[in-house]
């Protein structure tokens, strides 16, 4: 039960957080400045706003029991009419008083919510000689005020309050300048974030070019200091690689040079001696060695020197099969679309011409397809020949492997064929796999990726 729920929470992590490198940088950036707004925001609105709104609603309070006061004391109407034009040029907003009205509690609105609930709080402690004087509240949003009516047993008050008196605004200041700096700050880390990301994506790209094969020009390091260190890595173990590669085509070509003269030799002395089963069965074994020997150098060269091309992928595979028919063997070519890619053209006519020939030789029926799906190319060629065992197709991959009881050296080569086949497949960024086809026979399967810059 344990293993499930970490596996549950593992899989709602993968699914939650984002997978691409920039996403999380963004995101590790903006999570603690927006903890920071919300914690600040948090901290102004139960503290500051709070008090300020306290503190503007207790001075309201202040002026109208003030006013109600003064009032209150008028004895006649004359010195009511003086205190009303008192209170009239000391107050911030208008009061007015009146004869008095008798309202039932049942009716008088004491409750509200929103931006006048901290007024009703003081206005249920106003006063006059220790009563507590009833009143309506009513709010007029066209005008943006409250208007109070205080219900004494003498008179009516009515005092019209805008809410800028008791109600502070500076909350939605702070949250749009809260809002409006998180936004400055995030467009500021995507700029920043883009220029270094963008080393990683062609420090990236590079390896994925040199792995088939491709030669990424004007590749320089570039960004912070460990991203440099990587790309100067990766262009050092590029040339080491290149060196490698040299050096071994250098030394394979001594090696051809010096095994082949001796062999043309013994060649030259066999066909001078006189013809017997000795001298014949010898000749077949020097011709046998040079045979061998072209094979494991064509192997071990690999892909030699030849550059990528952008190839017409159908018109490669037609001329790859050019030369094969042979009488009483079909060869036939399909293909769903057009396709255009960047491959080393001899090389990939070689995959074909290599598969197409080992089909030929087994069967009497090849065919060819090309398909094109999403961004993978399927080069498909089956036969009706024998085929192999399930558990001999890894194994015949392997350089100088050979299935002896159906490919001897009278029908098959020296076992590098496919292993040739499958290394330049490899280094193009495919993969090959056999498996039983359709017309009985072996079919292989070989799938490319397809760049974002292919024509289809």
């Amino acid at each position: 039960m344990q293993n499930r729920a970490i596996k549950l929470l593992k899989n709602l992590k993968n699914k939650i957080l984002p997978t691409k490198l920039w996403a999380r940088f963004l995101m590790i950036t903006v999570t603690p400045v927006i903890l920071i707004q919300i914690i600040g925001c948090a901290y102004f609105f139960d503290n500051h706003w709070e008090n300020i709104s306290h503190r503007l609603t207790q001075g309201i309070s202040y002026e109208l029991q003030t006013a109600l006061s003064i009032y209150e004391h008028c004895d006649s109407k004359k010195s009511c009419a003086e205190a009303e034009k008192l209170i009239s040029a000391n107050s911030r907003f208008e009061i007015k008083f009146s004869e008095p009205l008798n309202v039932s509690k049942s009716k008088q609105k004491r409750r509200s919510f929103g931006r006048t609930s901290d007024l009703v709080n003081v206005l249920e402690n106003i006063k006059i000689e220790g009563i507590n004087v009833p009143y309506e509240l009513y709010k007029i949003r066209k005008k943006k005020l409250v208007k109070v009516r205080f219900l004494h047993p003498k008179f009516t008050a009515e005092a019209f309050i805008p809410y800028k008196y008791f109600f502070s605004s500076t909350i939605y200041v702070f949250v749009i300048w809260s809002l409006g700096s998180t936004i400055i700050l995030m467009l500021i880390a995507l700029l920043f974030l883009k220029n270094q990301i963008k080393p990683i994506i062609q420090l990236a790209n590079a390896a994925e070019n040199f792995g088939l094969g491709r030669d990424t020009e004007n590749f320089k390091p570039a960004g912070a200091t460990e991203i440099r260190q990587a790309a100067v890595s990766f262009i050092k173990m590029k040339d080491r690689l290149r060196r490698h590669i040299e050096e071994r085509t250098r030394m394979l070509a001594g090696v051809s040079h010096d095994l082949r003269t001796p062999l043309t030799r013994m060649k030259l002395q066999l066909s001078m001696m006189e013809s017997n089963d000795d001298s014949s069965e010898l000749l077949k074994d020097v011709e046998e060695m040079d045979k061998m020997l072209t094979a494991y150098l064509d192997f071990a060269k690999g892909e030699g020197q030849e550059s990528t091309v952008l190839s017409n992928i159908p018109n490669l595979i037609s001329e790859a099969i050019k030369g094969l028919n042979e009488p009483g063997k079909a060869i036939q070519f399909f293909s769903n679309a057009p396709l255009e890619m960047s491959v080393r053209p001899n090389d990939f006519k070689r995959i074909i011409w290599n598969l197409v020939k080992n089909a030929i030789q087994y069967g009497t029926i090849v065919n060819i397809a090309l398909t094109v799906k999403d961004r993978t190319a399927e080069i498909i060629v089956e036969d009706n020949g024998p085929g192999i065992p399930v558990d001999k197709r890894n194994d015949v991959f392997k350089a100088f492997y050979r299935i002896d009881e159906s490919r001897n050296k009278q029908t098959g080569g020296v076992g590098l064929g496919l292993a040739i086949t499958k290394d330049i497949v490899l280094s193009h960024g495919g993969n090959i796999y056999l498996t039983e086809g359709s017309l009985g026979g072996l079919k292989a399967v070989i799938n490319f990726p397809i760049d974002k810059n292919i024509k289809k």
